[in-house]
């Protein structure tokens, strides 16, 4: 295996400024001092040093592949003639299909014969696809958003782990994320579950501790969408930052801010307008202000800055790509990414040359840009991490263990927002008999609750996911076949037209039924759907929903996790006075709390609880006297005066423990 003195013989600009470099990629771009003689030249000299510069050049390419189990005819074509710096692996089918892919990368001749290492990424919550119908063999993990309704550091640190055994069994070295995006301020954006919700503080620490997990278990992590904004977006317009600059480092810069301080070694650069930086109002990828101005100079970023896509819609409406390659390494970038292998990435390393040879970009921003590449990859050793294992990578999809984590994570995101009439939880004498309708997702709840409660009847309506809305045959062939149900639970999902989910959930009520909607992904429709009597939350990819579905069925019949709720005031008591502690009283379930802000009815944190002693199996009592007690309603006094912090830990009925503190004073 070669050693990282080999890398940086290869490459060379790790180096002194010497004549002992060899050729190809080993030269600098740097001219020579003035008043030294320039060495004699053969006459393929000149041919010779522009291949090197564009060698170089192209090091500072991420490029995205399009091969689905190996690098197709384009992709081969884009790495044998000028191999980037790093690939994206948007899509495979099987975790095997990675290792098999990546094993092939690394035994092309950039790795292979010349000792350089690729970064090879991927988001992993967009790797698992649906194909031709056929779904993908991931294990289920759950998104950013569900660790935010969660609001548990604990568990977003076992999400870290999940995501760094996947990566590194499958081969990758490079996490595209997580993306420190925070949720929309527009109100008909449409959002998405990959981000950490409106709380800028918890993006701050989860986006941390994700970063500083996958980094102590070997993998690169890219913070993705400085300077935020990127979920600001409606239709095909760019997203725009609208967060005005005196109020950006408490907003949406903090998690960025965060994430640099945890050391992260690279970090993404959108195509996100952000005017209140920038007064030209250039896309922040193309940004001086951004890049040069807040990264560099105001935040003192040291490490590798990637911007792009730089061949995305929204920088094609203003630029030809290879033009908006040569301004992002003018503005700071030290990579540039690409969503396609195509043609275009070729044309912009030409560009970027033509413009180093006719002096209207620096050599030395090529130079700077490429020794923090270089760099990065030899203090991270990716020359000499193993290859992957196709059997190890395999097992990703058949272990127990990760759809088991998937579970217990998304049974704390799970959130309550409305329950007229206390319908949930479901029992078996007031709720049944139960249907379950909807657009994905009907089967598997149906056999889930039927584990609670019977009869469970399903109804799935099989067109909504071509037409994209719920048609009135639907709706009254639903209503016909639902009369005699005295509950009807609807999952829904935000689909291209929404009409038809709220005149379901009316028709339903006609019937005197009782409607309890689950809704799944970004719950930006909540306030449309606030005829139905009760409304369950859960943040995943309605595409890849099993676990998330047992998590919902355990929260619809009482049995979903405990949360024990923080102290907002101290008790007060006196000294041998009998205090009644009842476990009902700071207690709730289920444990999610909405993680984005929908409006004045249903802001950020909002939550609602039913009984939550229906779901707890045992609760223990610590006085922090030296005594203790058992069940969810004690007595206490105490002997002495002074300050006590009582700890209450409460097991529920998949016995999963959760504690909380509270002050008592005596007097």
């Amino acid at each position: 295996m070669r050693t990282l003195i080999a890398l940086m013989l290869g490459m060379g600009v790790l180096m002194g400024a010497d004549a002992q470099r060899p050729s190809g990629l080993a030269g600098t771009v740097d001219a020579p001092a003035k008043g030294t003689p320039a060495p004699r030249q053969s006459p393929n000299a000149p041919q010779q040093k522009a291949r090197d510069l564009r060698s170089r050049i192209a090091q500072l390419m991420l490029v995205t592949l399009h091969g689905l189990y190996g690098p197709n005819a384009e992709d081969k074509q884009l790495l044998s003639q000028i191999p980037p710096g790093g690939v994206v692996i948007p899509l495979i089918m099987k975790p095997q299909d990675a290792a098999e892919y990546i094993t092939a990368l690394r035994s092309m001749p950039i790795e292979k014969q010349m000792g350089v290492p690729l970064f090879i990424g991927a988001n992993l919550y967009d790797l698992p696809r649906h194909e031709r119908g056929v779904a993908a063999s991931f294990a289920q993990l759950p998104s950013l958003l569900s660790i935010a309704a969660s609001g548990d550091i604990a568990l977003t640190e076992r999400l870290a782990k999940l995501t760094a055994d996947h990566l590194n069994t499958m081969g990758f070295n490079l996490n595209l994320g997580p993306a420190l995006d925070l949720a929309p301020t527009l109100e008909d954006a449409p959002g998405g579950i990959q981000h950490f919700g409106s709380n800028p503080n918890f993006a701050a620490v989860a986006g941390g501790t994700i970063l500083t997990t996958l980094a102590s278990n070997g993998v690169i992590s890219m913070p993705m969408g400085f300077p935020g904004g990127g979920c600001n977006r409606l239709a095909n317009s760019p997203a725009t930052l609208l967060t005005p600059r005196a109020r950006l480092m408490e907003q949406d810069l903090l998690p960025f801010v965060r994430a640099i301080e945890r050391g992260a070694p690279m970090l993404h650069v959108a195509n996100t307008l952000a005017p209140t930086i920038d007064v030209d109002s250039r896309p922040a990828s193309l940004s001086e202000a951004v890049m040069r101005g807040l990264i560099r100079n105001e935040m003192k970023y040291q490490g590798v800055v990637v911007a792009g896509p730089m061949d995305a819609g929204e920088i094609k409406r203003l630029y030809d790509p290879a033009q908006a390659a040569v301004l992002a390494l003018e503005a700071g970038a030290d990579m540039l990414y690409w969503g396609d292998p195509g043609p275009h990435v070729s044309k912009a390393v030409e560009a970027i040359a033509r413009a180093v040879e006719a002096g209207s970009l620096e050599r030395t921003t090529i130079q700077t840009a490429l020794d923090r590449v270089l760099k990065l990859k030899k203090d991270r050793g990716l020359l000499s991490r193993e290859l992957p294992n196709k059997k190890k990578a395999a097992a990703l999809g058949t272990k127990s263990r990760y759809p088991k984590e998937a579970y217990e994570i998304e049974r704390r995101s799970i959130t309550l927002v409305q329950n007229s009439g206390n319908v949930l939880p479901l029992t078996k004498g007031a709720s049944v008999p139960v249907g379950v309708t909807g657009v994905v997702g009907v089967e598997e709840l149906k056999k889930m609750l039927e584990g609670y409660l019977k009869p469970v009847v399903e109804q799935p309506i099989a067109t909504a996911k071509h037409l994209g809305d719920i048609e009135d045959f639907e709706i009254e062939r639903l209503t016909q076949q639902g009369k005699g149900l005295r509950t009807v639970v609807c999952v829904l999902t935000d689909m291209p037209k929404t009409q038809g989910e709220v005149r379901l959930i009316r028709e339903l009520k006609n019937t005197g039924t009782r409607v309890v909607v689950v809704f799944l992904g970004y719950p930006r429709l909540v306030p449309k759907l606030v005829e139905a009597d009760a409304i369950v939350l859960s943040y995943c990819d309605p595409g890849m929903c099993g676990e998330s579905l047992k998590a919902v069925a355990d929260v619809l019949v009482g049995e979903g996790p405990v949360a024990v709720l923080p102290g907002v005031r101290e008790m007060k008591t006196q000294v041998g006075k009998t205090e009644a502690f009842n476990a009902a009283d700071v207690t709730r379930s289920p444990a999610g709390r909405l993680p984005v802000s929908l409006g004045e009815s249903f802001a950020a944190g909002f939550t609602l609880s039913y009984d939550a002693s229906a779901s707890i199996a045992k609760a223990e009592w610590d006085f922090g006297d030296g005594k203790r007690a058992k069940g969810l309603r004690v007595e206490h006094a105490y002997e002495t005066p002074g300050r006590y912090s009582v700890t209450l830990t409460v097991t529920d009925k998949r016995d999963e423990p959760t504690s909380g503190m509270f002050d008592v004073v005596v007097e």
